[in-house]
């Protein structure tokens, strides 16, 4: 898998082995790029389930200020750290090895948030459900920025705070991306 456009474009990004992560398609990512335009340069983006880092990298390389990830696996999150060193972003860049269900309070607890928010947990698993009943989720969205959910076309579409208004709703063979707009 490589970075599709950008400073970074054609940089491949390293993908751990046997840790069940998916990652985010080149095709699919193209649409989710091409859907946001410019909204990603300058922008703080949180790819709050990592993995790869696929999304937040990307965005990174097409002008994003600042990508924070989050994943709790620590192998992968040093995958993460090694691949920011090796495309020399790693003052962009802050992993956060941790569950969603801490990073969520510890960033707002922090007073910070994102213009672009992308959720792409593991397919078939309840998280999206828990990360849209925090209290505090939707205070990690900035004012007229963007929710990015992908899942797949089996999982069942998540009920998301009112204060967000669906922008685009895509499917790509078994994924499905849904983009919100915090109003």
């Amino acid at each position: 898998m490589r970075i599709i456009a950008g400073r970074f474009k054609g940089l491949r990004l390293p993908s751990p082995r046997n840790k069940g992560i998916r990652p985010t398609t080149d095709r699919v990512r193209e649409a989710m790029f091409s859907a946001v335009g410019s909204s990603v340069v300058g922008s703080k983006i949180l790819d709050l389930f990592a993995g790869t880092g696929a999304f937040g990298f990307e965005a990174l390389s097409r002008g994003a200020a600042q990508a924070v990830f989050v994943e709790p696996d620590r192998q992968v999150a040093q995958l993460l750290s090694s691949t920011a060193r090796l495309f020399g972003a790693e003052d962009q860049v802050l992993i956060l090895t941790m569950p969603a269900s801490k990073a969520i309070p510890h960033l707002t607890d922090r007073g910070i948030s994102f213009g672009i928010v992308f959720l792409d947990p593991p397919y078939g698993t309840e998280c999206l459900e828990s990360v849209m009943l925090n209290s505090v989720f939707q205070d990690l969205v900035e004012p007229d920025g963007l929710l990015i959910i992908e899942r797949s076309v089996r999982d069942s579409a998540t009920e998301v705070p009112e204060i967000f208004e669906k922008w685009s709703a895509k499917r790509y063979g078994d994924t499905v991306v849904d983009i919100f707009n915090k109003t």
